[in-house]
């Protein structure tokens, strides 16, 4: 215990990431400021005892400007976090500044707020090691301390209402995971439930949420907020998305430009406490894709540099708006990876891992071994001769022990092999190839599987659908599976055009591949709109010129023609993944938008091309709606 809370702590320091959702207007500036002018309450120390510790407690009670014995109070409870006690949010928040403030504005139900100390034990000072087990399992402790001892001393001592929708409870850090779990664990008690910031201490959402239609019929709010650069973001944001997809309604507040502070908890005590012991409007969330998907199969997309870096901003909300699994671009290849021999870069993988794990996501490597961008020293010796096979074998499985070992238990799967067979059927003559023959493919997953045998593992490869491939692929996999080598997916690329190829053709790749007994996946999909290249043009410089243009006809903006046959070509493919959709684990487009599309340069340099879900701007294209409401609409036959 005492690690884990160290490693916390760490995460606490060291760890930021990016996220932004809201639909909540920001405090104004000078919300928790003094002002002169209005009626303050009052903040009273109190002494209580504590049967289930032993001794009389402390803790801060706030009462409201004008409080009345006559007038009967709902209360809200608010936690502190790990190195604090019942002073914390006095000190740090000045919480009756913030009350006082929406008091005069005429925004707040007046109640009573009880600052209490969480850690329930004899000498409950913040001294010391506070990550000590004992003062950690103090935290849990309180929840007896609280409904046992401290809100009958309330009810008794202040004029307050005594029921469940009169009462609530939130807290920031180790409070805030305390009040998800004191607050959802006793709906009888609490009716109106949030966290700031949570900590790890927060419960795992099937236990929040044991039985969530009861859940959502108790509830009379749940407020979930964090800032957006706060390491332990994902804990709040497991919670928002468990209780979003099982239709429990709740706030979800992502403070931009929110770090683990005081900051981001007193914006969320300001927005909390207006929606106390009144009617509550909920946000209405867009659908977006991954939820659209939910329970058919992941919705991923490709990363670049910037992105996995949060330098690109917007970008990363996509993703973390619509996404729930990613893959590297480049960074994990093994020649970025490693290249010079025993000399690995991890910078730029390491921040794309830490990202998908923080957020949730499924996360795929790509890709182990690849003719295209291994490292030439791969193949040769110090006199640039080619190597023995032995060699390159050991080579290999150094390369692959050490990268997929370094990810062991956060990706989730990984592009082993990648493009191994030509569009004719036949082995690809790579330098692999030519130094190890075909078992170059089975040595690789082998290692693979003994580096993390928990870990999914995939053949890659595009031009899936032409038949001489298909079968060329199908081939090769059911050799290596009756030899007992583990392969559990077939990765389809799915780099198509407008009118190539035929449905009928892909679907038959489908059919012949997870007849295999593997299951598929799409792992790079976009679709161009622009003319396929004719290479046989002749080379006079007029002719290149218009053959450009004709090629790149869409520079300025995309027609609604073209809009309309992408929209459909979409939504065709889709509609096979669906009706696949016991074979298909993860459909993932080769990048979020149009701006970064490698199809902008490939296969002819300098054009305009729209083959992704998003514009250049990171605005959902009208293909998103579609194919939203086709997974929200679909029945399978």
């Amino acid at each position: 215990m005492k690690q884990l809370l160290y490693s916390i702590f760490a995460i606490l320091i060291f760890c930021q990431i990016g996220y932004s959702q809201s639909n909540i207007k920001m405090a104004p500036h000078g919300f928790d400021i003094v002002r002169e002018d209005i009626s303050k309450g009052k903040i009273d120390s109190v002494t209580y005892n504590s049967k289930i510790v032993g001794v009389n407690r402390r803790a801060l009670i706030y009462t409201p400007p004008g409080y009345s014995e006559k007038t009967k109070y709902p209360v809200l409870y608010l936690l502190h976090g790990i190195g604090g006690d019942e002073k914390e949010w006095y000190k740090g928040g000045q919480p009756q500044v913030i009350l006082d403030n929406l008091y005069a504005e005429g925004k707040l139900q007046p109640m009573i707020v009880v600052l209490p100390n969480g850690r329930a034990m004899k000498d409950d000072r913040a001294t010391g090691n506070i990550f000590d087990k004992e003062k950690v399992e103090a935290f849990a402790t309180f929840e007896k301390d609280l409904l046992n001892d401290l809100i009958p001393y309330v009810e008794k001592k202040y004029s307050v209402l005594k029921d469940r929708e009169h009462r609530a409870i939130a807290g920031l850090s180790m409070g805030g995971g305390q009040s998800l779990n004191f607050g959802l664990g006793n709906l009888d008690q609490f009716a109106w439930v949030g966290g700031f910031s949570s900590a790890p201490n927060t419960k795992k959402p099937e236990e929040l949420f044991p039985d969530p239609v009861k859940s959502k019929e108790q509830l009379k709010l749940l407020f979930i907020s964090c800032g957006d650069k706060d390491g332990l973001l994902n804990f709040s944001q497991r919670t928002h998305e468990y209780a979003k997809a099982n239709k429990i309604p709740h706030f979800y507040y992502v403070i931009p430009g929110g770090f683990h502070d005081f900051n981001v908890w007193k914006e969320s005590l300001y927005q909390y406490a207006q929606l106390l012991f009144k009617p509550v409007k909920f946000p209405v969330e867009k659908a977006t894709l991954k939820d659209a998907y939910t329970g058919k199969f992941y919705i991923g997309t490709a990363m670049n540099a910037p992105q996995i870096k949060e330098d690109d901003t917007v970008s990363v909300r996509v993703i973390k708006e619509n996404f729930n699994a990613i893959v590297a671009e480049n960074c994990m290849k093994s020649g970025p990876m490693q290249p010079k021999e025993g000399e690995f870069d991890f910078t730029l993988a390491d921040k794309f891992v830490e990202f998908g794990v923080k957020n949730n996501m499924h996360i795929t490597g790509h890709c182990l071994v690849w003719h295209s961008q291994a490292p030439r020293w791969f193949f040769t010796d110090s006199l640039g001769n080619q190597v023995a096979p032995e060699v390159l074998k050991e080579r290999m499985k150094e390369h692959i022990y050490t990268v997929v070992g370094r990810y062991k238990g956060k990706v989730k799967g990984w592009d082993v092999v990648n493009e191994a067979i030509e569009d004719d059927g036949s082995f690809r003559k790579s330098k692999f190839y030519q130094i190890l023959g075909e078992d170059f493919i089975k040595y690789a997953f082998q290692y693979a599987h003994e580096a993390d045998p928990d870990c999914e593992l995939y053949y890659n490869d595009y031009s899936e659908a032409i038949p001489t491939k298909r079968d060329g692929i199908a081939a090769m996999v059911k050799r290596l599976l009756d030899q007992g080598v583990r392969i559990d997916a077939i990765g389809m690329q799915c780099h198509v055009g407008l009118d190539y190829p035929s449905l009928e053709d892909y679907e038959k790749a489908i059919q012949i591949y997870s007849a295999l007994g593997v299951k598929v996946m799409v792992t790079e999909m976009d679709i161009s709109v622009l003319p396929t290249p004719e290479w046989n043009r002749g080379a006079d410089i007029a002719t290149k010129i218009e053959y450009k243009e004709k090629l790149n006809p869409y520079t300025q903006v995309l027609p609604d023609s073209a809009r309309v046959a992408l929209d459909q070509r979409y939504s065709d493919f889709f509609k096979l993944f669906l009706k696949y959709d016991d074979a298909f684990t993860r459909v993932t487009l080769w990048g979020v938008n149009d701006a970064n599309s490698w199809k902008n340069g490939f296969p002819v340099w300098g054009r305009t091309d729209y083959p992704l879900l998003f514009d250049r701007k990171n605005q959902p294209k009208s293909v998103v709606q579609v194919l939203i409401d086709l997974a929200n609409n679909y029945k399978k036959n």
